[in-house]
């Protein structure tokens, strides 16, 4: 019965949520870099005037701030996981020398 207080981590999965995190994190900043293509179209002329400018300004004032908070979010989780990881792991170990 008192097993089902026991808290186990499942390593493999751990791992695995740090590099979906990483690789979002990099998806992420390929997005910002079309963006900033985006941007720098409308201001060439893809669309001129208030218009052109208002969405280009958007995208970097808006949107590209919001994707890089986006980022921040998952390299802190990404972050948290591996700590919680290497914790547990270095609890393991600990109890393992008592027996």
């Amino acid at each position: 019965m008192a097993s089902d207080n026991i808290k186990k981590m499942i390593y493999p999965e751990a791992d695995q949520m740090i590099q979906v995190l990483g690789e979002a994190c990099n998806q992420l900043q390929d997005t910002i870099s079309e963006m900033e293509g985006i941007a720098n179209a409308l201001e060439g002329g893809a669309l001129l005037g208030k218009a052109g400018d208002a969405m280009a300004s958007g995208v970097r004032q808006k949107l590209i701030i919001a994707i890089n908070k986006l980022i921040d979010g998952f390299e802190d989780g990404a972050r948290y996981v591996a700590m919680e990881r290497d914790d547990m792991l270095a609890a393991e170990q600990k109890s393992a020398k008592l027996f």
